[in-house]
């Protein structure tokens, strides 16, 4: 993550005084800087957003806060590269059956352009199809781009034959699908500790899967990436650490380096998200 606001809500409810604001400042501040962030470079917003204070022009509430309104933070935030010049990755979110059009998926293109009369393949369920049309809020597109959320027709695929969690690409740069993954993770909150055989669920784009923990690598230092332990019994909450892990069945996932939106996940155990990561390798799965 390269940009980051904090918005603090509320203000209306403590009598919008300064030394609460600098309390809750100064706790998030040490969980940022724990996992490497730079303080001094994040606008941290009082608001109110029941009152509308600072939401979108400064308050008289506020006198003592010089910085943005909470708008004005979100339209200093500078625009991505949209990753055009990468394969094509479009993660499936759903699929339809439209009487007179045929299969249409529906997702959003992550990596590269999706184009009509393209070939592509979709992992892990390994089924080829030749996209017919694209459209967006019903109007057709001649292509689509990073950050479009599309609809498209797709010729020589059944409904059954493509589910949520898909992954689109290219026929001769297909989806990565894992046999096994390393990964970076971050234990952000987990009630106990995580031990090798561990099996929470893992969502990535829009899969979600149970992936058992097979190797505890490294312990690191959050803050600096430094190893801190080598093969580590357990982890616990606070802890960074390079892991090993399986999917209990197919998957895609790519690496974070090359296809960053594919690479990213979070676990989530008991109703909660326990840890978040990123993926570092891949062992593809052998068809």
């Amino acid at each position: 993550m390269k940009q980051l606001i904090i918005g603090i809500n509320k203000m209306d409810a403590v009598k919008y005084e300064e030394a609460q604001y600098n309390k809750v400042k100064e706790e998030v501040s040490k969980v940022l800087k724990s996992v490497g962030f730079k303080v001094d470079q994040i606008p941290f917003v009082p608001y109110s957003a029941f009152k509308g204070d600072n939401a979108t022009k400064p308050s008289p509430n506020m006198p003592w806060y010089k910085g943005p309104s909470l708008l004005d933070a979100l339209n200093n935030l500078t625009e991505p590269q949209k990753l055009t010049n990468l394969p094509l990755r479009l993660p499936v979110q759903d699929i339809y059956t439209i009487t007179g059009i045929g299969t249409v998926p529906v997702g959003r293109v992550e990596t590269g352009i999706l184009k009509p009369d393209m070939k592509v393949m979709f992992e892990p369920s390994h089924v080829i199809g030749e996209v017919k049309s694209i459209e967006m809020h019903h109007e057709q597109l001649p292509q689509a781009l990073p950050g479009d959320n599309v609809g498209f027709n797709v010729r020589g695929i059944a409904k059954n034959d493509v589910k949520r969690g898909d992954v689109a690409g290219p026929v001769d740069n297909p989806p990565s699908v894992a046999k096994t993954f390393t990964a970076q993770i971050m234990v952000l909150n987990h009630p106990s500790v995580i031990t090798v055989g561990y099996t929470p669920v893992f969502h990535i784009h829009t899969a979600q899967i149970a992936c058992t923990f097979l190797e505890l690598q490294k312990k690191m230092d959050p803050a600096t990436g430094a190893v801190k332990e080598e093969n580590p019994q357990f982890l616990k909450t606070g802890d960074a650490a390079v892991v090993k892990i399986q999917p209990s069945r197919p998957m895609v996932i790519e690496k974070a380096k090359e296809y960053p939106q594919l690479g990213r996940f979070a676990i989530r155990d008991m109703g909660q998200t326990v840890a978040a990561g990123v993926c570092l390798d891949v062992e593809k799965r052998v068809i």
